[in-house]
């Protein structure tokens, strides 16, 4: 065993003499130094070699082939060129490959993932690498944990064959270029812990599933930037129970040996920073649907998933209120619905939220006071801004009055509009008892006499209203029921007309006409 690592040697490494005292060597640990050039490829013809560690150096040239009795080989963060040599899909023996963070071009060879049987651990991000993803050809026998291809140039669809994968637990396909619909095939994978098609070009509409516990284990699910449309399924949030407490799962994979162990890095966007998942802390779990199309109303249901430690839903079209059920998600650090359509008032539950570092609602048309006490006295203005009538510190617009019953009325729009129903139909009411009183009316002046059906009319519902209980008030009665002015018949109206001489012919008309228009039904 020889190792080196994390010092500060420096240089180029040449054979010279000292290959032959290696002759027996197990593990090369010489990662974390500042060596660069082109490695001698006699140190990789070693028959006992099993452990390869090169990372954190710049090492350039093509990537050195090692022995058939490789197990692990980390070549991660050097200038290492050129394509995957073929001669990789020999070593059966590989389980871990890591080439993270070089200048690698050309297609992933088909025979890396399908010869390789063994393999559990392959991770090619942040290289040039382009074409398709390949396809997993020895579905029985796939024993894949962790890929991770981010940050490369991959292109066309996954392939529907990595669902035999069943002991995939990290799949980490951000920043490429990506075309398909969202591959909710994956929702059948048992141990699937890491899901991340951040930055590609999936799209559609996401359907609900027809598994009946679909993604059972998930803790991150990232599908940002990308063009999904339509609403988010329920279904899927009541089902991640690896977001409800309990077990969060290991922060980050790592393999032990007697001798080394090795973790896996995941990059997230976290707290709006890019990350390496195994430097945040050992339990984060997840959910980003930002940059999308999705609409609709926020699912009441995710404040059942108490384990999340950021949400981040962010430029899309997510319309009504901001679901109170939120304050149940006493991990949150991060809460992000800006750029949104959100209606209605900040929930005061959130104030219960005492992890809560960054918050963001900004860009909606959200409603009334802003909430103030425990971390909501942290956040700046910028959380609030383009929110026209919020109010209250940290905004320089104070609350008034107004504010108060703008708040108020927004809440009972709903309420406004079937007043203003029944309302037209009572002012419909009184227009045709208008139109219909003033035509009498007319009749009666020009003849000097009413018509007998109105007397008829007048003296039957006078009979009936006498037989039931007087009305002290005045008002609109329940559908069916008669409004009606208690006065005399028309024919004692018309004779105390007569006895008043001094009225004149205009008033005579005003005095009929309201009359008439005051036995008013109402049915």
């Amino acid at each position: 065993m020889l190792e080196l690592g994390a010092n500060n040697f420096h240089g180029l490494i040449t054979l010279g003499h000292a290959a032959f005292p290696f002759l027996y060597l197990g593990t090369l640990m010489i990662g974390h130094n500042h060596f660069h050039g082109q490695l001698p490829p006699e140190y990789f013809q070693l028959s006992n070699l099993t452990y390869i560690g090169l990372s954190g150096n710049m090492f350039d040239g093509f990537l050195p082939i090692p022995p058939v009795t490789t197990e692990v080989y980390t070549a991660v963060g050097n200038k290492f060129t050129g394509e995957i040599p073929s001669s990789f899909c020999n070593i059966t023996t590989l389980f871990f490959i890591n080439m993270s963070n070089n200048s690698l071009t050309g297609k992933i060879p088909q025979c890396l993932i399908n010869v390789n049987t063994n393999l559990a651990i392959l991770a090619l991000e942040k290289n040039r690498l382009r074409g398709p993803i390949p396809e997993i050809l020895a579905r029985k026998n796939c024993s894949l944990n962790a890929v991770t291809l981010s940050q490369n140039h991959l292109q066309g669809k996954l392939p529907r064959s990595w669902a035999s994968c069943k002991q995939l637990e990290v799949l980490d396909l951000c920043d490429n270029e990506l075309e398909d619909s969202f591959p909710s095939w994956l929702e059948i994978l048992p141990n699937l812990h890491i899901l991340v098609l951040r930055a590609n070009n999936f799209h559609g509409p996401i359907t609900s599933s027809k598994f009946i516990h679909p993604f059972p284990v998930l803790h991150i699910l990232d599908i940002s930037n990308n063009n999904f449309i339509g609403t988010f399924p329920s279904q899927y949030i009541a089902n991640f129970n690896g977001m409800m407490g309990g077990d969060k799962g290991q922060g980050f994979l790592e393999y032990h040996t007697d001798v080394w162990s090795v973790p896996l890095f995941t990059t997230m966007i976290y707290k709006g920073v890019q990350m390496q998942w195994s430097d945040i802390r050992e339990a984060l779990v997840v959910i980003d649907l930002s940059h999308n199309h999705f609409q609709g109303e926020i699912p009441e249901v995710i404040g059942n998933l108490q384990s999340l430690i950021g949400l981040n839903l962010s430029h899309n079209n997510f319309r009504g209120s901001i679901p109170t059920s939120l304050g149940n998600l006493t991990q949150l650090e991060w809460l992000d619905l800006s750029s949104n359509n959100c209606t209605g008032e900040i929930p005061a539950t959130l104030t219960n939220l005492t992890f809560l570092a960054i918050f963001n609602v900004s860009t909606n048309q959200l409603t009334g006071q802003i909430p103030r006490g425990k971390q909501f006295d942290t956040f700046s203005s910028d959380s609030f801004e383009a929110n026209p009538n919020l109010c209250g510190p940290p905004l320089p617009k104070p609350c008034t009055e107004s504010h108060h019953q703008e708040a108020s009325s927004a809440s009972q729009d709903e309420d406004d509009a079937e007043r203003w129903i029944e309302w037209r139909a009572v002012l419909m009411g009184y227009g045709c008892g208008t139109v219909i009183g003033l035509s009498i009316g007319y009749i009666f002046i020009q003849t000097g006499r009413a018509p007998k059906w109105l007397i008829k009319m007048v003296a039957k519902m006078q009979t009936r209203t006498e037989n039931k209980p007087r009305k002290t008030s005045h008002g609109r009665n329940h559908r069916g029921n008669i409004w009606l002015m208690w006065v005399d018949s028309a024919s004692s109206a018309r004779n105390r007309t007569k006895q008043r001489s001094d009225c004149s012919c205009s008033s005579q008309k005003v005095m009929h006409a309201s009359y008439l228009h005051s036995t008013y039904l109402d049915i």
